[in-house]
Formats: C-alpha cells, sequence, structure tokens
C-alpha cells in the first residue's frame, strides 16, 4: 500500500520524547493508515521533532505532566474525534494496517476499538510465536472516552456505553533498547508510582515486600509466557519483577522517613 491511500477519520496520537532513533519506523507504519498523524513532542533535544515532519506529521509541543495529562492534552489537539494512541516504540504491521481501513470503510464504525499490544524483548525483530499480548482500548472516539489525569499511566474515562471491537491483528510494542534501557524504564515507572500513589499501611508493604518479586516474576514467565522468549524472556521476567519490587521498596520508603 502506497502512502496516496484514501483518507480515514482517523489521527494517530504519538506522544514522544527524544525518539530520533525509532520515530521514523513507527510513523512509516501508521503512514498507509490514511488519517493524521499528530506528534506531541516533551521537548526532544535530538531530532525526533525533524524526523516526524519530514515524514509528513504534524508536531505540537508541550512540557511533560505526565502520562496521562499528556495524551489528554494531545486528544484536544487532534482533527479528528476518533483517535488511535500509539506510542513512540510500537509499529503497526501491514495486515493490522488493513483491519483497521476495513472498520473504517463501513457505514458504522466501532468507537471503542481495544488493541493487543505483542511485546517484543529487547534485540528481537518480532514477538515470539503463541506470545502474550497485553489488551487496552487504543482506537476511541473522544467524545465519549478522554484519558484521565493520572501521570502514571494511560486510562480512559468512558462516559457513553458502547460495543468494543476486538481487532484480530496486534501491535508491535519495542519498549526497551537494550537491558540498561529496560532497568532504568522500570526504576523510573517504580519512582513515579511510589511517590503518586495513594500511601498504604506499613503491614502491608512489608508483606508485598517479600512476596512481590517471586510472584510477579511467576506470573511474567509463565502466565504472561515470557518463558517463549529463552534467555531474554527469562531476563525480561526478572526485570519486571524488579520493577515492582523496588516500587513496593519505595512506597515503604515513603512510610517510613517521608518525602514525597
Amino acid at each position: 500500500m502506497s502512502n496516496a491511500v484514501s483518507p480515514i477519520p482517523l489521527t494517530t496520537l504519538i506522544r514522544t520524547l527524544n525518539e530520533a532513533d525509532r520515530i521514523a519506523k513507527t510513523i512509516e507504519s501508521v503512514l498507509p493508515l490514511g488519517g493524521e498523524i499528530l506528534v506531541l513532542d516533551a521537548g526532544s533535544k535530538d531530532d525526533t521533532v525533524a524526523i516526524a515532519e519530514k515524514l509528513g506529521a504534524r508536531v505540537v509541543s508541550n512540557p511533560w505532566p505526565g502520562f496521562g495529562p499528556q495524551r489528554y492534552f494531545g486528544e484536544s489537539q487532534c482533527a479528528n474525534d476518533m483517535v488511535f494512541s500509539v506510542d513512540a516504540d510500537e509499529v503497526l504491521t501491514p495486515a493490522m494496517v488493513v483491519e483497521i481501513r476495513a472498520l473504517f470503510a463501513r457505514a458504522d464504525v466501532p468507537r471503542l476499538i481495544n488493541v493487543k499490544k505483542a511485546m517484543i524483548f529487547p534485540h528481537h525483530a518480532e514477538p515470539p510465536p503463541f506470545g502474550f499480548c497485553h489488551d487496552q482500548i487504543l482506537i476511541y472516539d473522544r467524545r465519549i472516552a478522554r484519558t484521565n489525569s493520572n501521570p502514571n499511566w494511560d486510562m480512559l474515562d468512558i462516559a457513553e456505553a458502547a460495543p468494543v471491537h476486538n481487532l484480530k491483528e496486534p501491535l508491535w510494542h519495542y519498549s526497551l533498547r537494550d537491558w540498561y534501557h529496560a532497568t532504568t524504564k522500570a526504576a523510573y515507572v517504580a519512582k513515579l508510582a511510589a511517590e503518586t500513589k495513594p500511601p498504604r499501611s506499613r503491614l502491608g508493604l512489608v508483606l508485598r515486600l517479600i512476596v512481590e518479586f517471586p510472584v510477579t516474576f511467576l506470573k511474567f514467565y509463565f502466565v504472561r509466557r515470557y518463558f517463549l522468549g529463552g534467555a531474554d524472556g527469562f531476563t525480561m521476567a526478572v526485570v519486571s519483577a524488579y520493577g515492582r519490587f523496588i516500587r513496593v521498596a519505595m512506597m515503604l520508603e515513603r512510610k517510613d522517613f517521608g518525602g514525597k
């Protein structure tokens, strides 16, 4: 499919911050959709903005206020009411593009569309066969669904009941560049959560501190089928468990020693 496809009333919203090494791949995978591409940049110091504009995206700048508030702001900047939230480390497959365009060719376009995200481990080109996919409503009508103000992650507040359509083809998620990126990102997300989550009881935190790492490792390695990724899947399960463990440790630290 060439870039000269008929347009569809959909805005792909991509939040960025220093993503010059991978934003091109994301935008190029979105171009065949034929809709608006809006890059919401939080102040990149690299060539992210220049690359996005060269590929035809519209770029809007906004200082980073947190995950939820940033996407909420971006929703208000979209030219279309139907929004597709795509991260700068995610790629649409050609089969996914065909499926989405077929939906928008219908007279009754679904207002809420659930998207599967396939995790791709660092240094891998594609997800493992039968790998785990995380489900999330990522294509939605902003007139009935808007992102709330939680700074830790993206959560939709849905004001009007509507059927949810499930896409069959997954979005490929290249979340982590390497293991250093994996561990630093896990620590950053843990710190953000520890600083913004409501206070918990000390006893509850101590108990969670004991079980959080092994329980989370088993969940990711077996339930989310990271074992299918071999040694890299094992490492990813360990990093995921570390992130959850250090979050609880930071919450306990906040409880005992104050701070945010």
